[in-house]
Order: structure tokens, then C-alpha cells, then sequence
């Protein structure tokens, strides 16, 4: 990996671990969390999508070897705690996603790079690196906080993640050496796709969804 593809990767690291931290706060802006439970909530969303990543990689966790994106973590969400009453404004929902969209795209690309970087079952296994870091922290916090995660939603929410790591890796096969700049793009591509959702209410059509195909079955049954 050169050297300006190291910098990028720390840089998406921090950043993505401060997002991904704060998002875990907005989500629990609604419900009384005492401190140590959203320290705890913090950290599940911020690294748990990167730990579930190394491990399928057969790597040292990332944030085993360097502390200070667990001290990121948690700094966040101190901040969070400490200025909780300004999530109690209107806006608070639509700002939460928007963060979130940040973090999932930084994440989701970085998640890409150490796959493509390690080799891992190239071409395609990258791209479910990047999901699975992408999303894999905020299922596992909407479980525990029994609430519904946009992953079973009919949103734009995995779909853009997906087509922004398999552009990337398109892009990585066949000119590495425009990488840091395919990183960028489609960072905002995928940022760009959770906004078309957030703004336009785009979602996957109904013909696409496994609860209306049902309900087509059912309602033919009816008429026989």
C-alpha cells in the first residue's frame, strides 16, 4: 500500500470511528441511557463493524494494536452525553442520517482497501468487507437497543454501499494507481445515494420487496 493510501486510511479511520460514535448517541437521543450504556453503545457502533472485519480477515483487530480509536470512541460519546439536550431538536433525526451515511461510506471504502491490500478473495470478497464493516456496528446496536435497523428497511442503505465498494474494486483491478482517488468518489457516491433517500424518499421498489410479492400471492389466492 503507497504511502498516500496509508494516510487516507488513517484519516477514514478516525473519522469514521468519531461518526459512527456520535450516530450511536443520536440513536439513542429517545430512550434514558445512562453514560456507561452509551459509552458501551459508542464502541459496539464505532469498531464493531471493523473487528467483525479482521476477524473473517485472520488479522490483529485493528484497534488492538492502536488505543486511540477506542479513546476516539469514547471521547465522542462523552461529547454526545454532555450536549445531549441538543438532541432533543426537530432537525436531530435528519442530522443523525446524515451522519450515519458519512460514516458508513468511510468505513465501507476503508473496509475495501484492506480486503483489495490483503488480497482476500479477490474480486468480489472486498466488497463484502466493506458491508460488513459498513453495517455490521449499528445492527448489532439496534439489536440491542431492540429498535428496527435500516438494513431491513425498504431505504437506500446497503444497496449504495454495495455499488460504491464494487465500483472501487472495478477501479483497483484495473488502474490502481487512480485508487485514492476512486476512494473519494465513491465516498461521495454512496454518500450521495443515502442523500437521495434522506431527501427524495428513493427506496427500493415495491416489485423488489419480499412482503409485496407475498402480498401479490396471497391476493391471487383470494381471487381463485
Amino acid at each position: 500500500m503507497s504511502s498516500g493510501q496509508e494516510i487516507f486510511s488513517e484519516v477514514v479511520t478516525v473519522l469514521g470511528t468519531a461518526a459512527f460514535a456520535l450516530s450511536a448517541v443520536l440513536a439513542a437521543s429517545k430512550r434514558r441511557v445512562d453514560i456507561f450504556s452509551l459509552i458501551i453503545l459508542g464502541l459496539i457502533t464505532s469498531i464493531g463493524g471493523g473487528t467483525m472485519r479482521d476477524l473473517m480477515l485472520d488479522v490483529p483487530v485493528f484497534w488492538s494494536q492502536d488505543l486511540s480509536y477506542v479513546w476516539i470512541s469514547i471521547s465522542a460519546s462523552l461529547l454526545g452525553f454532555v450536549f445531549f439536550g441538543l438532541l432533543k431538536k426537530r432537525w436531530i433525526n435528519e442530522f443523525y442520517l446524515h451522519i450515519d451515511a458519512f460514516a458508513i461510506a468511510l468505513f465501507a471504502i476503508q473496509a475495501t482497501n484492506k480486503a483489495w491490500a490483503l488480497g482476500f478473495g479477490l474480486p468480489i470478497a472486498p466488497v463484502f468487507m466493506g458491508l460488513i464493516t459498513a453495517v455490521g456496528g449499528g445492527i448489532v446496536r439496534d439489536m440491542l437497543m431492540q429498535r428496527p435497523t435500516l438494513l431491513f428497511e425498504s431505504e437506500l442503505y446497503a444497496i449504495p454501499i454495495a455499488l460504491g465498494c464494487a465500483l472501487h474494486c472495478v477501479v483497483l483491478s484495473l488502474a490502481p494507481q487512480w485508487s485514492v482517488l476512486s476512494s473519494t468518489l465513491c465516498i461521495l457516491l454512496i454518500i450521495a445515494g443515502r442523500s437521495l433517500s434522506i431527501y427524495f424518499n428513493i427506496g427500493v421498489p415495491n416489485w423488489a420487496l419480499l412482503g409485496q410479492k407475498f402480498t401479490l400471492v396471497k391476493m391471487r389466492e383470494g381471487e381463485d
